[in-house]
């Protein structure tokens, strides 16, 4: 399924008219009663750019911190993880990721990028305009480089480099940087993967319900609440007390001073001030330090 491509500035002009449409329908709710406003996240999972929308309605869960923009289709119950992102930029080719696709923390696709049906792609891996097949095993950290083909049952183990234009055969185990093949996948390996997405998924839809739950949680919360709560506070922060001794010397207080270097001021911005810094006992030079 295409994504959707609308031309001009329609889809940017429908996503601000949604963003002010959401907080004025919140604002509205609160206005009616007297809770108290729970914060807003601004940022938008999906976002148009030039007039391609990403395709996320069959999805199972989106976290409220990932990104996708561009000609992107994701497919039935994808999970798409924390701070994920997904950009395509491309017209003519969409990055398309099957059903029971599971997209683990920190992970980054560019380009075009064709992902099979129930895939695992671990944590902080990146994809550059590649292609996976269905049921594979990405590992965490894992970098697939520009035309590289990962085909069916394949296992990439954590940390390995992909090289360009690289193509890893079926039920194949590679590893290492650059990656080699070192086995072949056995059949325990592969239900393995299959376990492993399917726990993902669950756990994607437990999040799901946890983020509904603590919408509504927080907006039973009434002001007698939001004033228990800035008590303890209060009496949080009057317990941490500061001790500064009165009478510093002299020659302490010039120490904790920090020394700008006059031939170089830039480097005091740069550099710690522990490096600055000119203890009493050391020499000091007129041209190299300031406030000697």
């Amino acid at each position: 399924m295409p994504a959707n491509i609308v031309p001009g500035f329609v889809p940017y002009f429908g996503f601000m008219l949604k963003d002010v449409g959401a907080r004025l329908a919140i604002m509205a709710h609160y206005l009616q009663t007297n809770r108290h406003m729970y914060p807003v996240m601004r940022h938008q999972n999906v976002r148009a750019y030039r007039g391609m929308l990403p395709w996320t309605q069959d999805s199972a869960f989106i976290a409220p911190s990932a990104f996708l923009s561009g000609n992107v289709v994701l497919g039935h119950d994808t999970c798409i993880f924390y701070h994920v992102v997904i950009r395509n930029y491309h017209v003519r080719e969409e990055t398309v990721l099957g059903d029971h696709t599971v997209v683990m923390d920190r992970a980054s696709f560019l380009g075009q990028v064709s992902v099979g049906n129930g895939v695992y792609i671990g944590v902080g891996s990146t994809l550059d305009c590649c292609t996976i097949g269905d049921g594979v095993y990405i590992g965490p950290g894992v970098s697939v480089a520009l035309g590289a083909v990962v085909e069916n049952g394949a296992i990439v183990a954590a940390g390995s480099n992909v090289p360009k234009d690289t193509r890893i055969h079926a039920w194949e185990l590679w590893a290492g940087n650059p990656a080699q093949k070192i086995a072949e996948v056995t059949q325990e390996q592969a239900n393995e993967v299959a376990h492993i997405v399917h726990e993902q998924v669950g756990v994607a839809k437990a999040h799901v319900q946890a983020i509904h739950d603590h919408i509504h949680h927080t907006e039973e919360l009434d002001g007698e609440w939001l004033h228990l709560a800035i008590t303890e506070m209060e009496k949080q922060q009057q317990q941490v007390t500061l001790k500064v001794p009165v009478d510093i010397p002299l020659e302490a207080k010039r120490f904790l001073q920090p020394r700008v270097h006059m031939r170089r001021p830039e480097m005091h911005m740069r550099m710690s001030y522990p490096v600055n810094r000119v203890a009493p006992w050391m020499p000091k030079v007129a041209d190299q330090t300031a406030n000697a």
